[in-house]
């Protein structure tokens, strides 16, 4: 397996990340490595959206440095609930390692149906893992997707 990507080019948070923008430390978000999802609206003839979502899936795969990282998703899954994950994108922190700021991202509530996992050859000095995968597939319920028009000037869009 190759060494996995180390750019932050693409985070997950597994809380909505809106609740509190400021308190987004560094240590809790995990490394996407791809994600692809497809989300269907069915539109009038004058392009306005009606009428729920179709189910969408949104499958994602993050990088944790060790197991302990992803028992939450685990904890999820068994739990069959709905929760919140913030997806950011080209994000920098601050010197308190805080979120500072995103180019843009989406807030996803959805349910957890499936983790895998994928290990490497590489260990630590203590003979862990130094790297694991996992692929995580959810159902949509929502999603709240956020960009900018301008330089710091954020529009969020909800798509139930």
């Amino acid at each position: 397996m190759a060494t996995l990507s180390n750019e932050l080019k693409a985070v997950l948070f597994r809380e909505n990340f809106l609740d509190n923008p400021r308190n987004v430390l560094k240590e809790n978000c995990l490394v996407i490595q791809n994600f692809s999802y497809e989300c269907e609206r069915m539109r009038n003839n004058s392009s306005d959206v009606y009428g729920a979502s179709k189910p969408v899936i949104l499958s994602f795969t993050i990088r944790v440095n060790s197991p302990l990282h992803a028992r939450e998703l685990y904890r999820r899954l068994a739990l069959n609930g709905h929760y919140d994950y913030s997806i950011l994108f080209n994000v920098t922190y601050d010197a308190n390692q805080r979120l500072k700021d995103f180019e843009d991202g989406m807030v996803v509530n959805g349910y957890v149906v499936s983790v895998e996992e994928q290990y490497n050859s590489l260990k630590d000095d203590d003979g862990l893992d130094k790297q694991m995968m996992l692929e995580v597939k959810l159902l949509v319920r929502s999603t709240i997707y956020m960009g900018r028009e301008r330089q710091n000037d954020l529009t969020s869009v909800f798509i139930h």
